[in-house]
This record gives C-alpha cells, sequence and structure tokens, in this order.
C-alpha cells in the first residue's frame, strides 16, 4: 500500500515490477547490441517489457575514467566492460512509452553514480520485488558493532533493488566514506578493482551466507525486506545456535523469523 496525501495505491502480491524514474535496480547482462547492453531484471527468462532493460553505452563511466564522446572503438569494446551474465545495479533513467504508472514501456537505465557498475566477489539473490518497499537509502551496510549481533565483527554491505534483485558483499568502506556524491571515476574504480581481487576470508563468507539465509526465509515468509528485519533474524539465528545450513529449513525458518510479527503473548 502506496499512499500520497490522499491517494492510496494497492499493489497486489506477485504483480510485476512497475518502474519509476530514479529506481536501483540489479540485473543481470543477456546481451549485447552495437549501443546498449540488454539487462535482465527479473530471474525468469521472460522477454516481456516490465523485466528486461537497456543500458547504453552512453549511460556508463568509461574504463579510462574520462568524460568524452563515445566512438566506435568504445563500442567495439563493450565486452570488455561489461559481458553476458555479469551482475550490474544501476537507475532508472527512464520509462518510455509507460502509461498512468501501471508499469510497462521500455526502461533505460544509466550506471554513473558512485554505487552502479559490475557487481562482483559477493553473492545475489532474487525475491518479488513487492517484498523491496522504496526507501531514501538502498545501500545498507550491517554489521560490525562488534556485539553479539551474529555479524562477528564483519561489516556487510547489502543492496536492495526496486526490482526484487539483492546484492550481498563485503563492505566497501572507502565507498561508503565518499558518500552519495562520490569521488573522481578513477578513484572509485581502482576501490571497485580491489574488491574484486581481495578474497573473502572465511568469516566473510559465513556472514554473507548468514545474511543471505535469512533473506531467503524473509521471503518465504512474505515479510519485508528492510535492514531492520534482516538485522533481526541474523542476530534471532546466532542467539538461538542455528548454524547457517540450518537457517532454511522450514520448521528454523518459523522461528528466526518470529521477532518480524507482532505476535501477542
Amino acid at each position: 500500500i502506496t499512499r500520497t496525501n490522499k491517494l492510496i495505491q494497492v499493489t497486489q502480491p506477485n504483480a510485476p515490477y512497475a518502474a519509476q524514474t530514479g529506481d536501483p535496480v540489479i540485473g543481470r547482462v543477456t546481451s549485447l547490441t552495437s549501443s546498449k547492453w540488454n539487462i535482465s531484471l527479473s530471474l525468469s527468462h521472460s522477454t516481456s517489457t516490465s523485466s528486461n532493460a537497456g543500458l547504453p553505452l552512453t549511460g556508463i563511466n568509461l574504463p579510462d575514467g574520462m568524460q568524452r564522446m563515445r566512438t566506435s572503438a568504445d563500442a567495439l569494446s563493450m565486452r570488455e566492460v561489461l559481458s553476458e551474465g555479469d551482475i550490474i545495479s544501476a537507475e532508472v533513467r527512464m520509462v518510455q512509452g509507460q502509461s498512468s504508472g501501471l508499469g510497462g514501456g521500455n526502461i533505460v537505465l544509466h550506471a554513473r553514480s558512485v554505487r552502479c557498475g559490475k557487481l562482483e566477489n559477493g553473492c545475489f539473490v532474487m525475491v518479488p520485488s513487492w517484498l523491496i518497499a522504496r526507501r531514501k537509502k538502498h545501500f545498507v551496510v550491517l554489521g560490525g558493532n562488534g556485539e553479539n549481533d551474529g555479524f562477528d565483527g564483519v561489516k556487510i554491505e547489502v543492496l536492495l533493488g526496486c526490482n526484487g534483485g539483492v546484492w550481498i558483499q563485503r563492505a566497501m568502506m572507502e565507498l561508503e566514506e565518499m558518500g552519495e556524491s562520490g569521488g573522481l571515476s578513477e578513484e572509485v574504480q581502482r576501490i571497485r578493482k580491489g574488491h574484486a581481487k581481495r578474497p573473502n576470508t572465511i568469516e566473510e563468507r559465513i556472514v554473507c551466507a548468514r545474511v543471505k539465509n535469512a533473506i531467503e526465509a524473509l521471503k518465504m515468509t512474505h515479510c519485508r525486506i528492510t535492514p531492520d528485519n534482516i538485522t533481526m533474524v541474523v542476530k534471532a539465528s546466532a542467539n538461538l545456535g542455528f548454524d547457517v545450513v540450518d537457517m532454511i529449513r522450514p520448521e528454523v525458518i518459523v522461528k528466526i523469523t518470529e521477532c518480524t510479527r507482532n505476535i501477542p503473548k
């Protein structure tokens, strides 16, 4: 349910993703054309316009970090930037031909901000888009407080895409310090390359897997995927003594997600 002044909009469960300008999304590159990448915004192999988008060559930062006109040489080297199967984060630039806000139309993306680009060295999860509400900040850092919260002092970054795509990775604190405005393109690319090349430790892998299973548990119980709910489920699973592999067992899911429901005592 979305309220705008006196206007109330009700979105039915399992409704297809209806893109809006400015939405952060996470998708997978499916193919390339002469001047753009085709991005799938859903886990299924649907060909509908509501689950596919286009990322033009002019909508990304070039590898050299220079702001210049795109040339035929850039078009020929597109696979060196993004190739089929790569997972990326981007923002919806516009929706062409959309009617009455009910979805449809051609979705055009761009990936120029600090948080957009190729995603590596992490874990991808797909959930129904209606489980992720639009919020002010979709890129959040969880854990690292040193408390008995299930994160064991590891900071994990979670990217919540409005299309239902969720990316989990070790937090890149240098990008967090830059803020949303970001720094030089060369510096951002240096940080991303360093993150991709540095392998995760055993502790970081375990915490990433625990966060992933917490999201899967929320998905199976049709609970909203929010930073607070993820943190509560991770903490509950650790306090109840459940291993990561046991978190997606049906009887365990009910117990670790109980903290997200208002159950009378």
